[in-house]
């Protein structure tokens, strides 16, 4: 089992390089190009929304053909999103490889349901923590290299993306095994949508909660508190660190001794705690006392909702089901920065974070009514 944990957290933390080092490239290279910024919206957003739709198919597939088969189906086509990439010059070029990445980057949950297929249930939150911190990790080290890539140009990041996501599709074929529960067996079956209601609605508020910083921690930081964009990329990667951190190591011995919910339950807490704290901050140590808060938060909810999910879902139908919450975690990334955005013009720098704050006690409303069932699905779903 741990081999097994260490070829797939390699293997997303080197997806995520690739992804980390295009994404933040993405707006500068189409404006450089004459895109509008409403293009450019529509460029960005794209990604998300290809996520949104098609995440709880590659879920449901990696249910009935296996995990192995759709990750390595998913890098291939990463690899060749990040070409599209590099020899883009127009509007519709960026497109379709923005297009073509949401959708091949849409594995994350089939990722999600191989380490549960590999992990007891009382070790679920601890290894779904730790594949979190190899997220957390991916997007601090891929931003880093883009932007000495893209000194030189647009394409060598491209070209640089396609080579870390072609060789891990490599390793990934080479030494990535099909988990036991899937060798030779075809499952079928729906994913009963009344248990999973509070944790997806869990999920879906949180990550709304969080996202709003997306928008407003940039404009608070830089225009309020005269941010450089260096200074400002070293708060995000403060962020990254926090919940590489907390993830990786703090969550798997927590999580055995107060279990997911109440786990989650305290950290949209802490989230809510640090979107409050936001609208004061005079100072820099303030601002990463809040962003501090709120990382620590998010890492702590995020892993025991997903394991808390998976807990509650019959095996055969783990990956529909993580699916589903990676798609209640996209709608959250597409509506928390629009929110942010709207309400940052209408009612000034405090809004959104005080909206954030309220989304996250919501959230942690819903976290109160994730139950402790082992297997609760089972009973309403079996394997064909």
């Amino acid at each position: 089992m741990r081999r097994q944990l260490a070829v797939v957290f390699t293997i997303v933390f080197i997806d995520l390089v690739g992804f980390g080092i295009v994404l933040p490239l993405m707006p500068g290279f189409a404006a450089s190009y004459g895109i509008s910024p409403a293009a450019i919206g529509v460029l960005v957003t794209s990604f998300s929304l290809l996520q949104l739709l098609v995440s709880p198919l590659w879920g449901s597939l990696s249910d009935r053909i296996g995990r192995r088969p759709v990750l390595l189906i998913g890098l291939a086509g990463s690899t060749a999103s990040y070409l599209l990439f590099a020899f883009a010059h127009n509007f519709w070029a960026l497109l379709a490889s923005r297009v073509v990445a949401g959708s091949m980057g849409a594995t994350v949950g089939v990722a999600q349901a191989y380490v549960a297929d590999i992990t007891p249930p009382d070790k679920r939150t601890q290894s779904l923590g730790i594949l979190g911190a190899a997220f957390a990790l991916g997007f601090i080290l891929g931003p880093a290299l883009g932007g000495v890539l893209y000194s030189y140009s647009h394409s060598a990041a491209g070209f640089a993306a396609a080579a870390f996501c072609g060789v891990n599709a490599l390793a990934a074929f080479l030494w990535l095994p099909e988990t036991p529960r899937h060798l030779g067996r075809q499952a079928r079956g729906r994913v009963p949508v009344s248990p999973l209601a509070a944790p997806l609605a869990a999920t879906f508020l949180l990550v709304t909660s969080f996202a709003v910083i997306h928008v407003s921690l940039p404009l608070l930081a830089q225009h309020d508190l005269g941010f450089s964009p260096r200074r400002l990329g070293m708060l995000f990667a403060f962020s990254g660190v926090i919940s590489a951190i907390v993830q990786g190591g703090l969550v798997g011995r927590i999580a055995p001794r107060f279990g997911e919910a109440r786990l989650a339950t305290v950290g949209a807490l802490l989230m809510a705690t640090g979107l409050a704290l936001f609208p004061g901050s005079q100072h820099t140590g303030h601002l990463y006392l809040a962003l501090g808060l709120l990382s620590m938060g998010s890492a702590a909810s995020n892993p025991s909702i997903l394991a808390a999910i998976s807990r509650i879902t019959a095996p055969h139908l783990q990956g529909s089901a993580l699916g589903f919450a990676q798609t209640a975690q996209n709608l959250g990334r597409i509506v928390g920065p629009l929110a942010a955005g709207a309400l940052y013009g209408a009612y000034g720098r405090s809004a959104p974070f005080f909206a954030g704050a309220g989304i996250a006690l919501l959230g942690a409303g819903a976290t109160l009514a994730i139950r402790h069932r082992p297997g609760l699905t089972e009973r309403s779903a079996a394997p064909a």
